[in-house]
């Protein structure tokens, strides 16, 4: 397995000196939720609650705490609002209602949990414990847990999400020009499932927004930044999507913009949701797909060959495209071996 120190020359501390952490979002299916609460328990320890069939926790383990959930918010608000109550005061009726709303609630779950994602949501950890967080990825390979190529309408992803190194509007945006630049690469890097490509869930940036972010002279405030996201990009359904981030700088900009229905957690992070979940697959990795993610960071940090590659993009931009679509892994090579401040 490849190896943290390998791993480039990753920046492990954030502008200010803080420590860096990643996150990893696991969709899959196969395993139930009870069970891969007690795996999460048997690997970093803590102690399991089971907040309803459709939301277990595992607290105060050696990494943090984990959620566990059916990622459908309709089936969580439902099973969640099922009140078990206490038997010590229920009479005879309410008790029996209480064992049917339980039953209804672990039929629920239970059909659920075959059509719908199941996710584990890991804790934030330090770059260089990604490899102590895998061990879940092994154990759910030996539960033979499926991802997103054992069927059709598992469009599985992992999703991750790295601490922003500075939340200076001039070094996202650099991010974001990275990341728009390299999406054919990545996108073939990634192999991203048939099943994934034809969802809205990881759509790529508009034609329209490279044109804006990529114009010569583009130096946006903070605002000007999240406002001109917003407008080229509605939803938060991006492969790389920055509302999480952008909402950490400004909630109320954020919300007055998108609306306080839209389902968006600040955080100081990228939210990158392009990799797929491959857990069946013995070879696969987290800290595999946490490397693709650092060709991004390491173009971004390059201002000469980031310069390059937008004035590449503005002069042939379809030929440009195309270039990077199929230069797979000798232009992932190339980049990961380029120098950058």
């Amino acid at each position: 397995m490849e190896r943290v120190q390998e791993n480039y020359d990753v920046e492990l501390l954030t502008d200010q000196g803080q420590t860096r952490g990643v996150g990893f979002e696991i969709e899959y299916a196969g395993v139930p939720l009870w069970r891969a609460a007690r795996i999460v328990q048997g690997l970093f320890g803590g102690n399991v609650e089971e907040r309803s069939k459709a939301e277990w926790y595992v607290v105060e383990t050696s990494l943090g705490s984990f959620r566990l959930e059916i990622d459908a918010e309709p089936v969580k608000k439902l099973v969640s609002g099922i009140d078990r109550g206490s038997d010590a005061t229920a009479d005879g009726f309410e008790r029996l209602l209480r064992k049917t709303a339980d039953a209804a609630g672990d039929v629920v779950a239970s059909i659920s949990e075959k059509i719908a994602p199941l996710e584990i949501i890991a804790p934030p950890v330090p770059i260089e414990k990604i490899e102590e967080l895998d061990k879940l990825r092994e154990a759910l390979f030996y539960e033979n847990a499926k991802d997103t190529q054992a069927s059709l309408h598992h469009a599985f992803g992992l999703h991750i999400n790295p601490d922003a190194i500075s939340l200076k509007s001039e070094n996202i945006l650099k991010h974001i020009q990275a990341f728009a630049l390299l999406y054919p690469m990545l996108k073939n890097e990634h192999n991203v499932d048939f099943s994934r490509r034809i969802t809205l869930f990881i759509e790529p940036y508009s034609t329209e927004y490279l044109n804006h972010i990529m114009a010569d002279g583009y130096a946006p405030t903070q605002e000007q930044l999240i406002c001109d996201y917003h407008r080229f990009n509605k939803s938060r359904n991006k492969a790389l999507d920055m509302l999480p981030l952008f909402s950490e700088l400004d909630k109320e900009l954020v919300r007055e913009l998108y609306g306080a229905d839209e389902k968006i957690n600040a955080r100081p992070t990228y939210h990158y949701r392009l990799p797929n979940c491959e857990v069946s697959n013995g070879d696969w990795s987290l800290m595999k797909e946490w490397q693709r993610w650092l060709l991004i960071e390491r173009l971004a940090s390059n201002d000469e060959e980031l310069s390059r590659l937008r004035d590449e993009w503005r002069e042939q931009p379809t030929v440009f495209t195309e270039r990077m679509r199929v230069a797979g892994t000798p232009k992932a090579d190339k980049l990961a071996s380029a120098g950058g401040a």
